[in-house]
């Protein structure tokens, strides 16, 4: 069972999920954010946390079920994303991991999540949410346990949806 709950109109849930970057630390593994219609916005991969399952244990298993990956994970952030208008809070542990090749994946598309491997030099023209992730993924090395509070998780900057119609 995910932790998530909904009182009234309020809505909450805890995730993990993980910057996925192959050795070179050119390309980052990204996930299709269902949520918005009208243009290209990602997440990073990962999911909900299940009742009484840590944080690392719930991105090992996410990213088993999702792409057939096993990786070692360093969490590196823990990121809460609020938006007021709909109610919704979210706690997001990020982990980072390298994988050896992108060839190792299963599946770029499973029917629910789809996923796509984008050049980090390009990163600046993806919308990803949040924006506080963009600048984790172009870092290239992580020391210590940042901590980010999030207002722009809903959002689009109005600059990238001009890029994507």
């Amino acid at each position: 069972m995910d932790i998530k709950f909904e009182k009234d109109d309020f809505k909450f849930n805890v995730r993990s999920s993980c910057i996925i970057k192959d050795k070179s630390h050119e390309h980052v593994l990204l996930t299709n954010m269902r949520a918005v219609e009208d243009h290209e916005a990602f997440l990073l991969p990962g999911g909900r946390l299940e009742i009484l399952e840590n944080s690392a244990e719930a991105i090992s298993r996410e990213m088993q079920e999702e792409l057939g990956i096993t990786l070692d994970y360093k969490l590196i952030s823990i990121e809460e994303n609020i938006v007021k208008d709909t109610k919704f809070h979210m706690i997001e542990f990020v982990f980072y991991g390298e994988i050896d090749s992108f060839d190792q994946i299963k599946s770029l598309d499973d029917g629910w999540d789809k996923f796509k491997i984008v050049e980090i030099k390009n990163i600046a023209d993806v919308d990803i949410r949040p924006q506080t992730v963009k600048k984790l993924i172009q870092q290239d090395n992580y020391v210590g346990i940042t901590h980010n509070i999030n207002y722009d998780w809903a959002e689009c900057n109005e600059e990238i949806r001009k890029m994507n119609r």
